[in-house]
């Protein structure tokens, strides 16, 4: 049932994120609406593409999609996790520009995330993968760990570009946080259970948690080409 149940939430993220898609497209392509903007743009949160429509002279909207993978480390308690690090999100955001002569803004909004951060202990120079207070042998397939942000963060920051000033090429620019606490999962084939003990798998599990918990609080910084019609 819990496999069902993680595969169904998946499907809806994932059609959520097409959605979001499906809207920047729809705001740039919409003949009923005046001064469309479309715009790609990379960062922090990866590379992607979006669209934005003024509300009013004051205020406007703007939807995006975007997404990045690499390799990754972390060092947890003398372990080492080497894997693979999956952005995956769009963002749906409400820009107000507080002076009329400036593209300077305040953007509020949330970001949808399909993120993961998978990784798989690696042996120390003895062979060992460490579990608690445990050190066992690398006999079988390695422990794992995987982590997760939320489904939805919400998102604060300040930023340039949007506004409805003129037609053809500009810039954007984005700097602000969004705020999402992690989940880890733990996972250790069963034959390590012959040399250590189901408490030292919990707190290794806590450990990953507690470091991975830091990063809740995630840095976006983003740069990007408008083009308005």
């Amino acid at each position: 049932m819990i496999l069902v149940g993680d595969s169904a939430v998946k499907q809806v993220r994932n059609a959520a994120l097409a959605a979001l898609l499906v809207t920047a497209f729809t705001f740039a392509t919409t003949g009923s609406v005046s001064a469309q903007e479309i715009y790609v743009h990379g960062g922090t949160l990866g590379a992607g593409i979006g669209a934005a429509l003024p509300l009013t002279s004051w205020s406007g909207v703007h939807a995006e999609i975007e997404g990045l993978g690499f390799s990754h480390s972390v060092d947890v308690d003398e372990n080492r996790y080497d894997g693979h690090l999956k952005l995956l999100q769009g963002g749906l955001y409400l820009d107000l520009f507080p002076f009329s002569s400036s593209g300077f803004r305040v953007t509020a909004g949330a970001l949808l995330n399909d993120d993961e951060l998978s990784a798989h202990a690696v042996p120390n120079a003895q062979g060992n993968y460490k579990i608690g207070d445990d050190y066992v042998p690398a006999v079988g397939a390695a422990p794992s760990a995987t982590a997760t942000l939320p489904h939805v963060m919400p998102y604060l920051g300040i930023g340039y570009g949007h506004k409805p000033v003129s037609k053809g090429f500009g810039l954007t620019f984005d700097l602000g946080v969004a705020y999402g606490r992690p989940r880890v999962s733990y996972n250790v084939p069963q034959i390590y259970s012959l040399f250590t003990t189901q408490a030292n798998i919990d707190k290794e599990e806590k450990d990953i948690s507690d470091k991975v918990s830091r990063y809740k609080l995630y840095p976006v910084v983003q740069i990007g080409v408008t083009y308005r019609f």
